[in-house]
């Protein structure tokens, strides 16, 4: 009788393995095929396929939040957000990467940023780089990189609207930039 049921036993364990490897297989490799933010030897790529790595200039264009702030991008030493606005920032160390459950990439970076009177200053910023490059192809991103790298995540248009009309009214843009702008937006 005993035996009996080990025999049971190892049959349904036998099936139930056969069943489940498949799918764990299965599993892995479609999630291995998903292309997501990643760290490896020293350098951060976006979900994109964006580089970011010590020794190498960024661009930052303005802030998509009123007053030419940013939104995905915080400088934690001191400095004004808008003084990131229209700058490039040498990078110089890569720390704290991490990714959060909704996959959304963060890391900061020590770095040395070129003001306006020439002045190289340092400077330590927390960036969602996802985030901070993506944006609707009728906004400017907060860190520019070449279109190939920009996020094609589904657009919100109503999110789109509200920064063109953020920018009109902190007066970064012109009337008739802000219409041109709205209607690039809507697809007119």
């Amino acid at each position: 009788m005993v035996k009996r049921i080990n025999y049971l036993i190892n049959k349904k364990m036998k099936t139930v393995s056969l069943l489940i490897f498949p799918l764990f297989a299965l599993t892995t490799s479609l999630c291995s095929q998903t292309t997501g933010p990643r760290f490896e030897n020293d350098t951060v790529y976006t979900s994109s396929g964006y580089k970011i790595f010590k020794g190498q200039t960024l661009f930052f264009g303005t802030g998509l939040e009123r007053y030419r702030r940013f939104k995905y991008v915080t400088i934690r030493n001191g400095f004004l957000s808008s003084t990131l606005a229209n700058s490039k920032v040498i990078v110089r160390e890569i720390k704290k990467y991490s990714v959060s459950v909704l996959g959304n990439g963060y890391v900061d970076i020590v770095g040395y940023i070129t003001l306006k009177d020439g002045i190289s200053e340092r400077i330590i910023l927390h960036i969602a780089f996802d985030r901070a490059i993506e944006n609707s192809p009728a906004l400017p991103s907060e860190i520019i990189v070449p279109d190939e790298f920009r996020n094609t995540r589904p657009r919100n248009i109503k999110r789109e609207l509200l920064t063109a009309e953020n920018l009109y009214q902190d007066e970064l843009i012109s009337k008739e930039e802000y219409e041109k702008l709205r209607k690039k937006i809507l697809g007119q």
